[in-house]
């Protein structure tokens, strides 16, 4: 399978963006310790933990562990632990706000920490604080000697004029809301922990819309389209980045891991958004509906570092739309996990 065009079903899709790169590999293959992936029941968690394992594999590496924790209380997160099992993987089901269950986990030399709260959190703030900061805080002095990467978020980044490419690492954030407020948190937590322990490593993995089939801002408004739902231009341009290669820099930011800690944009090129809708509307046959002022900035990073550091990504924008478009015209399987994308308030 050389491309997502190629992609017909779930479990080609589940293959594809699961595909380790050569460097990842290479990776594997240097990197001393076991993995814990905390928080890896989500949407991303099951394809990163399998990449690792393929990834272990063509490294020539049995002798890690690679070990998930999280409530797995949901029939997603269930089956999801069932996967992991059959891979070889360790898993814990553990609620991590309790003190004892989060000593009682294992260690390890590099960690993934995933787990957070978005959808929901300007109504429940004082979840919002527990699992975005608080708990990334015990987590922290917890695996105080690991390399660990921190699944942070653009969203704090202020809006920016798209011609100048994006927020840099060195932008100045402004966040909006309990949840922009919360990602600064977390990564605060990190830092201080990074601070009082010299030996732990930190990165900051900063992603912006990362593309599935089964969600994300591409099927969503290829769904709109096809629904003759209206689409707002209030957000006018996104980054545009595969599942597959997010996964894969997220696991490569080990290899850029530091004290004090690294930040890491991950983000895709910036796209008009009006000119995806009308590229989507190609494929699909109907004529995209669109309202509201067209804004002249955007929530968008730039990731300069990132494809100077590790190299271009795998999958291209062009074929994502095409492949986009194309799975919801067949009624490809759909995660109802809608993206907000076009909430420029960033409330959510």
């Amino acid at each position: 399978m050389n491309g997502i065009l190629d992609v017909k079903d779930p479990q080609q899709l589940s293959e594809f963006m699961s595909d380790p790169t050569d460097g990842l590999v290479e990776m594997m293959a240097d990197l001393d310790g076991d993995i814990m992936i905390i928080g890896g029941e989500g949407k991303v968690g099951p394809e990163l933990v399998e990449t690792l394992v393929k990834a272990d594999r063509k490294a020539g590496v049995t002798n890690r562990k690679i070990m998930v924790a999280g409530l797995f209380i949901t029939d997603y997160a269930k089956q999801a632990r069932e996967r992991f099992e059959s891979w070889g993987c360790e898993s814990f089901a553990a609620d991590l706000t309790d003190e004892q269950e989060l000593a009682d986990l294992p260690g390890a030399q590099n960690m993934v920490f995933m787990l957070g709260f978005k959808f929901g959190s300007a109504g429940d703030p004082g979840k919002t604080i527990l699992l975005n900061a608080i708990l990334p805080a015990n987590v922290g002095v917890k695996y105080n000697s690991s390399s660990i990467v921190n699944f942070s978020s653009g969203n704090p980044y202020p809006h920016t004029d798209p011609a100048l490419g994006g927020a840099t690492e060195q932008t100045t954030l402004d966040p909006q809301g309990i949840y922009g407020y919360s990602i600064l948190a977390r990564e605060t937590a990190f830092n201080t922990s990074a601070h009082g322990h010299e030996s732990q490593k930190v990165t900051h993995y900063r992603l912006m819309y990362s593309q599935h089939l089964c969600y994300g801002v591409l099927v969503d408004l290829a769904r709109m389209i096809n629904a003759g739902e209206n689409i707002s231009l209030e957000m006018p341009h996104v980054n545009l980045l595969s599942q597959r290669d997010a996964i894969d820099r997220a696991l490569r930011g080990f290899e850029v891991a530091a004290n004090p800690p690294t930040i890491l944009n991950v983000a895709g090129p910036v796209t008009d958004v009006e000119m995806i809708c009308n590229k989507l509307s190609s494929y699909i046959g109907k004529a995209p509906n669109f309202v509201g002022e067209k804004a002249d900035t955007a929530l968008i990073a730039n990731d300069d570092f990132c494809v100077e550091r590790f190299g271009p990504y795998r999958d291209g924008v062009d074929e994502m739309i095409e492949a986009a478009a194309k799975w919801v015209i067949n009624d490809g399987e759909d995660w109802d996990l809608p993206t907000m994308f076009g909430k420029a308030d960033h409330i959510y």
